[in-house]
């Protein structure tokens, strides 16, 4: 796995195992084993107590809808002949995207394909999931429970 084929840029090597774990159907935090706060995106390391240990932990990804948009128009980079998900050939119209928060209050970001987007409601249950998408690229999507 390397980043041409990951739908988000991450620059930092010390959390290239993030990119490694979706490609696998996992979404991945870290835990500061000096204080124990927990991360998700992971870091590298930790901006409460400045420690370097940090511990890999698997994010179970289920929670509640936090807040959610609906993007009819993408961005002008992201023009293409029809509504699409950026960097990625796969279509959604529109393109819902969500912010779930998980275990320990951690924030998930993703795309939600799947349901009836005039169903969405704050707070419904939802589960985070690692997907490869039909173009080779991982993302994150989001599903009502």
């Amino acid at each position: 796995m390397d980043f041409r084929t990951f739908s988000l840029s991450i620059s930092q090597t010390k959390v290239a195992r993030f990119a490694q774990e979706l490609a696998q159907g996992k979404i991945m935090s870290t835990l500061c084993t000096r204080c124990g706060k927990r991360y998700y995106p992971p870091r590298a390391d930790c901006s409460a107590c400045l420690g370097t240990e940090m511990e890999w932990r698997p994010l179970e990804g289920e929670g509640r809808l936090l807040s959610f948009t609906k993007i009819f128009v993408p961005p002008e980079h992201f023009a293409l002949p029809q509504p699409r998900m950026p960097f990625s050939s796969v279509q959604f119209d529109p393109c819902p995207v969500g912010i779930v928060e998980a275990e320990e209050g951690l924030r998930v970001m993703g795309w939600i394909p799947k349901g009836d987007v005039k169903k969405l409601r704050v707070g419904m249950r939802m589960k985070a999931s690692a997907v490869t998408l039909p173009d080779g690229r991982l993302t994150i999507v989001l599903e009502p429970l």
